[in-house]
């Protein structure tokens, strides 16, 4: 069949040979054409028309200029896109013009803007795994973001490195004597896993790949010394040579992860206390990101998000980063004119990686001017501002501006997408562009004005000047005036009744019509390139511009969040107190409360008061409490202004929660084990300086065991760990753990009245001696008859102190109910009424009296 193809054909399959695990997107003038099975697949997957070629060979297509759309659909239905560019206009030998694959589009290498999210970074991760350790890499190709981190072989460490990141795309490899347990867990989450030839983790080799990469000549500049992260970061700059041609010219030096600079989360916290996606869709809305978010830069709103999930540690850059949002909360006018000016800022980092991969358009040039503008704008309202980031965006904008200037100056206000497609460069930027523009608009004119021209310098009224496609341009003159023909006339045919000529002028008017096109394509395309050329030469000041518009952003972004929020700026000691007054749940606050939010305060210290046993009805705010406490700790540390009237903390070194249950079905764990695995993972990485979280701990097995299991874990932490928790449970017997030195029982308070109960969202010093459930199951909307029930079996248990055990059969009970109430001397209603002194009863009592006995017959 082979020699029955086309050399088009030919040259498509040598092409597919090299990409076997991509759809081949193949250019083929106007259009990118899909053949043999990727026409199959796409066709699918596209829901576009399967056609047939030469030898019924299935071929399907796309318009070039709407591919992203395309390409979007598939890399979300799974699969990888190799693109397939023509390198010339003609053929420079043979009969097919020379083709190759720029690029290979895959989840974790996307730079189309439509295809990205501006508030999220679109991380590729490369996972090494050792005996004892893991490295791992996360490059952003959209924006130049390289990371670089290791760390001990632990389950916590690792998921929660990757719930910070985030990765779309993994690449693998596992060195000898590790066990792929990441491997397992990528997979599990459903990031798709990808490998490199094993030949390349090489020590030796990588570093001179990453040496290459940022034109060094070593790398001991950039800190890598350890042998598992060089493997990391040099094979995820192989896999991007093979992805991407150009993908190094943007990306930043890597940047170390060191563990004594960021608390570091594990994925349960990051998940229960919805940082940056809530738990009912796994979206950004009611989130602690949400409530923060007030940026204007997609920079600003990625950084949010990566300080959110990269809490500070040290107290120097804790305060650093706080005093900068007072700056902006002191100076609310100053910040409302910051944002108005970053609000026209567009997303710089991304647009750098455009131009330097090659897939900017001219609009890309008038982004990039604007947001320069934009920038200035912004510095000269930091004009004299003491502050270390003001000075850095007035010297990285005044850097761009002769850029800004340069581009202002040679692209159109409203450019096309392309030399092809219309006018990209700006009028009066060359003359000859200009001349060339005029003479494809007034070409019509031109020949009315020298056709009327001729007329008069030769005295011939019936001259004319016409076009055909076979002839192109000539000048038509009857035969009986071609007498009058001067020696300039060039005769181009004979007709019966006339004789059609051209001329020096018209030649050259013909040449310039039909090559103007290609001319100005050429000539603009040589602009683009000397402005692009610009561009890349002033990348290290757009992305130095890029990354200080980004932090303003963000601190503008706590200031106003801060404002609007009634929030205050937290303080820190070392004496190891907690001492939150007026506290709030700032996400249950803003989404959630229909009324005013019920403030809490929280004081723990490091000796008499660090775990609170915190007992109460469902519903009363148990967990809201304890989740506050957590999130006020976090945002204190992430820079930001607290939730509270005040708030005075220590500086926790991690934060953990154990909070709610579920099945992982993908991991084959239940409701109980991941309840276990994540109290483990607290118990054995907890230390003094942590903060804990547990809500609810054993609940997942029986009653006694859960019992059992939740009293031993006070006691380890009281013992052995030391660290300040609050302890949520409905397990009322460990309200007789308080007495110990070191815990103290708190409760929310409930206020009782005749129409069942009040949960008034106080948490108070005390215990609970009561659950409410069955208040809770009747506001739940459970019929009557079984929260009826439900009370009298609670009463009976409660009476034999029989804790969990319910009556063996509801006949039976049913029974004993009824002879019971045959029995008129005996039943307890009977003996209720007897028991009454009605001769000193008040009316109030009567009415008290009345409504209990209501409730013995209900």
């Amino acid at each position: 069949m082979d020699a029955k193809l086309t050399p088009m054909l030919k040259q498509y399959l040598e092409i597919k040979k090299k990409h076997p695990g991509e759809i081949l997107f193949f250019r083929m003038g106007d259009f990118y054409e899909m053949f043999f099975d990727d026409a199959h697949t796409a066709s699918k997957a596209l829901s576009i028309a399967l056609t047939s070629r030469q030898n019924d060979v299935p071929m399907c297509g796309v318009p070039h200029h709407a591919a992203e759309s395309y390409i979007a659909r598939l890399i979300k239905a799974g699969h990888r896109v190799a693109i397939c560019e023509q390198m010339e206009a003609v053929p420079s030998s043979g009969t097919v013009v020379r083709r190759e694959v720029t690029r290979v589009i895959t989840p974790g290498t996307l730079v189309e803007q439509n295809l990205l999210q501006s508030d999220h970074n679109n991380y590729l991760a490369s996972v090494v795994e050792g005996p004892d350790r893991i490295a791992f890499a996360f490059v952003d190709v959209s924006t130049g973001d390289f990371h670089l981190s290791s760390m001990a072989h632990s389950a916590d460490k690792y998921r929660g490195e990757l719930a910070r990141f985030s990765p779309r795309e993994a690449i693998h490899h596992s060195m000898n004597g590790a066990d792929d347990t990441v491997l397992g867990y990528l997979k599990s989450r459903g990031i798709p896993v990808n490998r490199i030839n094993e030949w390349l983790y090489d020590v030796e080799y990588l570093t001179s790949a990453i040496a290459e990469a940022f034109r060094l000549a070593g790398i001991k500049g950039l800190g890598m010394e350890d042998p598992l992260e060089i493997l990391a970061a040099g094979s995820i700059l192989e896999y991007l040579k093979d992805t991407h041609k150009k993908a190094f010219g943007h990306l930043k030096p890597p940047r170390r992860i060191v563990a004594s600079d960021y608390m570091a989360l594990d994925e349960a916290t990051i998940a229960n206390l919805e940082l940056v996606h809530n738990s009912n869709d796994g979206g950004r809305e009611r989130t602690l990101y949400s409530v923060l978010n007030r940026t204007k830069t997609a920079m600003g709103r990625r950084l949010l998000e990566r300080n959110l999930l990269q809490p500070l540690i040290r107290a120097d850059e804790i305060e650093k980063r706080l005093d900068t949002v007072r700056l902006f909360h002191e100076s609310a006018s100053l910040t409302a004119d910051l944002q108005d000016r970053l609000d026209g800022v567009y997303d710089i980092e991304r647009l750098i990686a455009r131009f330097v991969i090659g897939r900017c358009t001219p609009r890309d040039y008038l982004a990039l001017a604007a947001s320069i503008e934009a920038a200035l704008e912004t510095a000269r309202l930091l004009e004299g501002i003491p502050h270390e980031l003001g000075a850095r965006i007035i010297a990285a904008a005044n850097e761009c501006k002769p850029l800004a200037k340069l581009i202002g100056e040679v692209i159109d206000d409203d450019p096309a997408l392309s030399p092809e497609q219309g006018r990209v460069v700006r009028p009066g930027r060359s003359a000859e562009l200009d001349r060339l523009y005029d003479l494809k608009k007034d070409s019509k004119n031109w020949m009315v004005e020298y056709q009327e021209e001729e007329k008069r310098r030769l005295e011939i009224p019936t001259l004319k000047v016409k076009y055909n496609r076979v002839l192109g341009y000539y000048i038509e003159v009857s035969k009986g005036q071609s007498s009058k023909v001067p020696a300039d006339y060039f005769r181009k045919q004979t007709l019966v009744g006339a004789e059609r000529y051209t001329t020096g002028r018209l030649q050259s008017f013909e040449s310039d019509i039909l090559g103007a096109s290609q001319k100005i394509a050429a000539m603009e395309t040589a602009e683009l390139e000397s402005l692009h050329g610009e561009v890349l030469a002033q990348r290290p000041g757009i992305q130095e511009l890029a990354e200080a518009l980004g932090e303003i952003d963000f601190h503008c972004s706590l200031a106003v969040a801060a404002l609007e929020n009634r929030f205050v700026r937290p303080s820190f000691n070392d004496r190891g107190v907690m001492n939150v007054s007026g506290g709030r749940h700032p996400i249950v606050e803003k989404y959630y409360t229909r009324e005013v939010f019920i403030p809490n305060d929280v004081r723990m210290d490091d000796s008499g008061d660090f775990i609170k046993i915190i007992t109460g009805p469902n519903m009363s705010g148990k967990s809201t409490y304890i989740r506050m406490a957590a999130i006020i700790q976090l945002m204190a540390q992430a820079g930001s202004y607290v939730p509270a009237a005040s708030a005075e903390l220590p500086i926790a070194d991690r934060i953990f929660t154990r909070i709610g249950a579920s099945d992982n079905i993908s991991r084959g764990e239940s409701t109980f084990l991941v309840e276990m695995n994540e109290t483990a993972l607290i118990l054995n990485n907890a230390t003094h300086k942590s903060l804990i979280v547990m809500d609810e701990v054993g609940r997942g097995t029986s009653t006694f065991d859960g019992l059992s299991i939740a009293w031993a874990v006070v006691e380890y932490i009281l013992r052995y760990i030391r660290a300040k928790t609050l302890f949520a449970t409905h397990y009322h017997e460990l309200t007789r753990l308080g007495g110990r030195r070191g815990i103290v029982n708190y409760t929310v308070l409930v206020k009782e009245h005749m129409g069942g109960v009040d949960f008034l969202h106080r948490v108070v010093p005390g215990a609970a001696d009561r659950s409410y459930g069955i208040h809770v199951a009747r506001l739940a909307g459970i019929p009557r008859e079984i929260t009826a029930r439900a009370q009298k079996i609670l009463e009976r248990m409660e009476k034999t102190n029989r804790a969990g055990n319910a009556p063996e059969s509801a006949g039976e009970d049913d029974a004993g109910e009824q002879l019971e109430i045959f029995n008129a001397a005996n039943h307890r209603l009977v003996q209720a009424i007897r028991a009454l002194d009605i001769d000193t009863l008040t009316p109030l009592d009567a009415m008290n009296e009345l409504n209990r006995l209501k409730k013995l017959v209900e």
